[in-house]
């Protein structure tokens, strides 16, 4: 028995010493997990912060936010394309940004860091690309010239001004004044003031009562006779002069007849970009019963809208009572001549008001290139100025992360301090890309804008002289 209770105290005191044995071995089991797994790379228990493996080298770590990377641009024009940071703007946040920051990896370079701050506050200057794509320096055409014609250039945008003559050729037209008929002095006035018309105006002449007598008996047959003897085309002088030739005095006046014929003339001469002008040449009133005021009303309100000029020669009290109502029905002019110094008047007064008119349309046409060049010019300054505003916003906010950031380093870290190499540079470059962008177009604007002027000046400077001298 004894025997046995020394065999069961030694053994348990075996026991004792094989378990504490065992307990060492355990612990010194799990310090070797434990170095293991630092070895290895364990997880960072600060909030934000990521898994770095010391079995990597610095700057090699995988990153899953890499968006902030495109970024990393030194051309303007993708800077200005990029989507802004999410405290960009009246979004910028200060506290917000610094747990941002501090939740930033670690061993990256300074450049990555600045690019990774650019990306939180980039502003938006997607507005100042999209406005320079759609710039647009060309200027529309000047207005219709007086003389009818647009602008430059003419075969794109043109207005047709047509004159027709309807010329009187009825018998009194042979009465004579300083020895010469009426019709021989008419004649060389109108052939005088159409050849001075602009060469892009259609003429047309018509004549009237140059058949038969001035008998009742030739009645009819005169009363009938009115004929277009120069088609509507362009003036032609021996052309236009050889039509004069072909009629002399003759019968009676179908002054409502011609005024009718010349609505058919005119038919196909409509729109907004045809312009229609009837220069009634006459003595005299209607003879043939017909009611010329009547015919000068539906012409001049019909789709042709021409305006029925009289140029009276000669004509007593009563007869320039009725010829000014035909003009005014015509809502035209009403003119008397007595001799061929009335008929150059007459006609030097018309030219007068067309120097006028010239000088007029320089005036309205450079006025109106003037404020165009100046609104855009400004408008390009304005979006100018906001996204140089926008880069000293976005400046100012980047010195304030960059210092902030700075600060947070140890001296260990010193290396990833971002120098002020980094900050201002990529403002500096987007300043400059906006003026260069925005002064090219200005200076653009300001070149054509000059450039038009001149020739609309240049063009009113050359008719005027033009009628000057003929």
């Amino acid at each position: 028995m004894r025997k046995l209770k020394i065999f069961g105290c030694f053994l348990f005191t075996a026991l004792l010493i094989l378990g504490g044995c065992s307990n060492n071995g355990n612990e010194k089991e799990a310090a070797n997990k434990e170095k293991e797994k630092q070895t290895e790379g364990v997880e960072n228990t600060q909030p934000g912060k990521e898994v770095v493996s010391t079995a990597e080298e610095p700057g090699e770590t995988e990153q899953p936010d890499e968006e902030f990377r495109k970024y990393f641009t030194e051309d303007p024009e993708e800077m200005v394309q990029l989507e802004p940071g999410p405290y960009s703007g009246d979004n910028y946040d200060l506290e917000a940004i610094k747990k941002e920051i501090d939740q930033f990896p670690q061993g990256e370079t300074p450049e990555d860091y600045y690019y990774r701050l650019v990306a939180l506050v980039a502003e938006d200057y997607r507005f100042f690309y999209e406005a320079m794509q759609d710039v647009d320096t060309d200027y529309e055409d000047p207005s219709a010239h007086p003389d009818g014609e647009l602008g430059t250039p003419p075969e794109t945008a043109s207005k047709q001004l047509n004159v027709q003559i309807l010329f009187d050729a009825s018998g009194s037209m042979r009465a004579e004044i300083g020895g010469k008929s009426r019709m021989a002095l008419a004649k060389e006035a109108v052939n005088d003031f159409v050849k001075e018309l602009p060469e892009e105006v259609n003429v047309s002449l018509r004549v009237y009562g140059h058949k038969g007598t001035g008998s009742d008996a030739d009645k009819e047959l005169s009363c009938s006779s009115s004929e277009v003897i120069y088609p509507l085309g362009a003036f032609e002088q021996k052309k236009f002069s050889k039509a004069l030739d072909q009629f002399d005095p003759a019968g009676w006046t179908p002054l409502a007849a011609s005024i009718e014929a010349a609505m058919d003339d005119l038919k196909d001469e409509t729109g907004e970009n045809v312009e229609n002008i009837i220069y009634v040449v006459s003595d005299g009133v209607e003879t043939c019963d017909g009611d010329p005021v009547k015919a000068a009303e539906r012409l001049n309100q019909s789709d042709i809208q021409a305006i029925v000029n009289i140029i009276g020669f000669d004509v007593d009290d009563a007869g320039q009572k009725a010829l000014k109502k035909v003009a005014k029905a015509g809502k035209g002019e009403y003119a008397t001549v007595r001799s061929q110094q009335d008929f150059q008047k007459f006609f030097e007064q018309e030219k007068q008001a067309l120097r006028e008119e010239w000088q007029e349309w320089s005036n309205k046409n450079n006025s109106q290139y003037v404020q165009s060049q100046h609104e855009r010019v400004d408008e390009l300054l304005e979006i100018e100025k906001r996204a140089t505003d926008l880069t000293k916003i976005e400046e100012e906010h980047l010195d304030e992360l960059v210092a902030y950031w700075n600060e947070t380093l140890s001296e260990e870290e010193s290396k990833q301090k971002i120098l002020a190499i980094h900050a201002g540079k990529r403002e500096r470059t987007l300043r400059s890309y906006a003026f260069k962008t925005a002064v090219a177009y200005r200076d653009q604007l300001r070149s054509k804008g000059l450039e038009i002027r001149d020739q609309v000046r240049n063009k009113a400077r050359e008719e005027r002289d033009r009628l000057k001298e003929e």
